[in-house]
């Protein structure tokens, strides 16, 4: 417990340092809407992945964070997707994380954080796919680009059922797709 915590202090650090421009600027995405057609790269600058086509005829999550490497969402977010993985996987929904980092960045988290072959490690280098979602989150000042906003992501057949965002970015908003799944006996809401 006290390393979540301690992790929650250094997030508030970080985005204390960040602007969120949602706050002048609306959301871009709404529940109903199809996943834009932005291509994300996983693994390599040469396996370039379009968004709109992630879930077609598939049930998934998609979450992002602020950061590869960062210790909230290393410490925290990675390992309660990896430990409810089997039961996302039984319930036929795909994960997916999204962050602005370039493709070894984010294959490395990955590869070290257990969750290779698991969980989909996607990488939004120019921050494209965060921006059409409306998500950007200026860091410029403290960590040098535009960031993610923490949030996740229900879709179904490449529409968003669910969106679920981080109001003052210090929270754990992407993982509100994991209480919902240990809460109830799916993410669809049957009991």
């Amino acid at each position: 417990m006290a390393a979540v915590t301690a992790c929650q202090l250094a997030t508030k650090l970080i985005v204390r340092r960040c602007t969120p421009l949602y706050v002048t600027a609306k959301r871009c995405i709404k529940v109903g809407d199809p996943l834009p057609d932005i291509v994300l790269y996983e693994g390599s600058p040469n396996n370039a992945v379009k968004a709109s086509e992630l879930y077609k005829g598939k049930r998934g999550i998609i979450f992002a964070v602020l950061g590869a490497f960062n210790p909230g969402c290393t410490n925290a977010h990675i390992p309660d997707y990896l430990e409810l993985y089997h039961k996302f996987k039984e319930e036929g929904y795909l994960i997916s994380c999204v962050s602005v980092n370039d493709p070894f960045v984010m294959a490395a988290w990955g590869k070290a954080t257990g969750a290779e072959g698991k969980i989909r490690m996607l990488a939004d280098p120019q921050a494209k796919f965060t921006k059409a979602m409306g998500m950007e989150l200026d860091c410029t000042k403290l960590l040098g680009n535009f960031r993610s906003q923490k949030y996740s992501l229900v879709i179904d057949d490449s529409i968003i059922q669910s969106i679920n965002v981080d109001p003052d970015h210090t929270g754990l908003a992407c993982l509100l797709c994991i209480t919902t799944m240990k809460n109830v006996n799916s993410i669809g809401g049957k009991t």
